[in-house]
């Protein structure tokens, strides 16, 4: 089967090119569009295809930055049993062997496919980018920890607080309240990274004196889970309360495999770099589950690397 998408309808398309399922969504004014019908033939009933169509849809919807309404009994349904969540594009520098780590990054050819991912990074123009703990200490905060003495004894409620609303955010998926900043946005020589205010996602096991710190350098954080993350509904509220439509996933390969394993991984942007690396650098997707995607785009970039960018 394949999906075909149109200005206002998604098409479920069987083996012998007959229509098996569709979605329709004709937008209105102010970019709203209205999610009126969606049909699956009775002989395909019960292989989840209305629920393709209908993630297919939300995510065509929110990469045209449009608002949802949903008019048909299935779509509302479906809206409050799963949420509202952004499309989730991993985007990632790998080896020829799928690592994400190591010294291939850089070398002379590491170099240049990182500044190719970093090209597309711009492009893909997401409202996020969201990375693990890990992943955002060596890239931006060099592992500083701040000294927490005059925040002793805080008593900061476990709610989500918002120090302000921002054209861009960068999302640490950081349960704990580990990482240290020194500012409430990210400041970067790459554009596709400067000036993202910080939104950390954090667990209920994360210190109050942390929190009372992030309040007091303006970044803005939300719970996600009392003793770990729960993926879908973080990507809900980030949805909900920061406005934010297209996420894009950067690592690392424990967060890559959290958001595979919650589903919530939609399209994946893969550059390959032309090299074999070590054998204990880490995957694109630790632990992860068996998961099918297609391919909508495959280009030899100038580097000599190879952008792959598949979907479910």
């Amino acid at each position: 089967m394949k999906f075909l998408t149109s200005e206002s309808k998604i098409s479920c398309i069987d083996d012998n090119g007959k229509e098996v399922g569709k979605i329709i969504f004709p937008k209105r004014e102010n970019n709203v569009y209205e999610i009126k019908s969606t049909k699956v033939d009775e002989s395909m009933q019960g292989q989840g295809i209305a629920g393709k169509l209908m993630r297919l849809c939300l995510n065509e919807i929110n990469a045209r930055g449009g608002e949802v309404k949903a008019i048909c009994s299935y779509a509302q349904k479906y809206i409050e049993k799963h949420g509202l969540r952004p499309l989730v594009i991993c985007h990632m520098v790998t080896s020829i062997d799928g690592k994400v780590t190591g010294d291939f990054l850089f070398g002379k050819v590491g170099t240049q496919v990182s500044e190719t991912y970093y090209e597309l990074n711009r492009k893909l123009k997401g409202d996020a980018f969201a990375c693990g703990r890990v992943t955002m200490e060596s890239s931006f905060t060099n592992g500083f920890k701040p000294n927490l003495s005059e925040f002793s004894g805080a008593d900061i409620p476990y709610e989500d607080y918002v120090a302000q609303k921002h054209d861009y955010y960068a999302v640490s998926f950081d349960r704990h309240g580990k990482v240290g900043w020194m500012d409430s946005k990210i400041h970067d020589d790459d554009l596709g990274y400067d000036d993202c205010h910080i939104i950390e996602v954090l667990s209920e096991k994360t210190p109050k004196e942390m929190l009372a710190y992030y309040r007091s350098i303006g970044v803005s954080y939300i719970f996600a889970g009392k003793d770990d993350i729960d993926i879908n509904l973080a990507l809900n509220k980030l949805y909900i309360i920061f406005g934010i439509k297209k996420l894009l996933l950067e690592g690392g390969s424990i967060i890559n495999g959290a958001f595979l394993r919650a589903g919530a991984v939609d399209n994946i942007s893969q550059v390959i770099a032309p090299i074999v690396t070590d054998k204990d650098d880490k995957p694109l997707f630790f632990d992860s589950d068996l998961t099918e995607f297609r391919m909508l785009e495959c280009k030899n970039m100038k580097d000599g690397s190879v952008w792959i960018l598949y979907t479910k």
